[in-house]
Formats: structure tokens, sequence, C-alpha cells
């Protein structure tokens, strides 16, 4: 049985990104990616409403405009640009996300991901993330 993402879980997935459909330019190779889902203060994000009960080997396409970068990665937008190795988004952003694996977090990896959240790890407003 393969498991499915579900709140609170360790999600590992592998990131392509463009500024066109299925042209992925930005990573010439899938970018690692993990995190826990639903640790971020403000409930759900969209990619993580678009991952909801997926499982490994299942994929996911979003077509993110710059504008509304900041309601669709929520607490995981400054760390995702960061393992994409991008400042800002693309207008828009073209992002495959495929699920490499689900897991069990344990209580460290838990607290340490919903004090990320709860700081939102970022510039406390002077990030251009529109968190101040």
């Amino acid at each position: 049985m393969i498991r499915t993402i579900e709140n609170l879980t360790k999600v590992a997935v592998a990131l392509k990104a463009g500024s066109e459909k299925d042209r992925y330019n930005f990573t010439p190779e899938p970018v690692e990616f993990e995190f826990i889902f639903g640790a971020g203060s403000a409930g759900f994000c969209a990619l993580e409403s678009a991952l909801y009960e997926k499982g490994e080997g299942d994929k996911v396409s979003l077509t993110v405009p710059a504008a509304e970068a900041s309601e669709a990665f929520g607490h995981l937008r400054m760390p995702i640009f960061c393992a994409l190795g991008i400042q800002k988004s693309a207008d828009p952003l073209f992002l495959e996300v495929t699920v490499a694996g689900v897991s069990d977090a344990d209580s460290r990896e838990l607290v340490q991901s919903i004090a990320r959240g709860a700081s939102h790890s970022c510039g406390g407003g002077s990030c251009d993330c529109g968190c101040g």
C-alpha cells in the first residue's frame, strides 16, 4: 500500500521549474526538497492542497503568477525558491512536483518546522515576500 500525504507527515518532492509550460529551464535536473506537510501557521498553502492525499510517484503541475507566489507557496515560498536557486518568481512560474517519499516526521523535525513557520523564516517584512 502506498503511503499518502496527510497532515504533519514528512514529504520529499522532486521539483522542476521553468518559465514556460513543459520547459523546465530553471532546473536542468529535478531538485530534491523536504518539508513537513501542514506545519505552516496560516493553514495549507495552495501547493499543500494540491499535494494532499498524493502518494509516491504522483505528480502535480502548477502555474503560479508572480503576484500569487506567496499564496501558492505560503511558508514554503522562501525555502522552495532557495532550493531552486531563484530570487523571485518568473511570471508565471511553471512547476512540476513529483512526490518522492512520504514518511512519519520525528518529534524534533515537527518542532523545528512549526518554529520556522511561526517565525516565518524570512526577513521580518524586509524580504519582499509580502509578510510585513
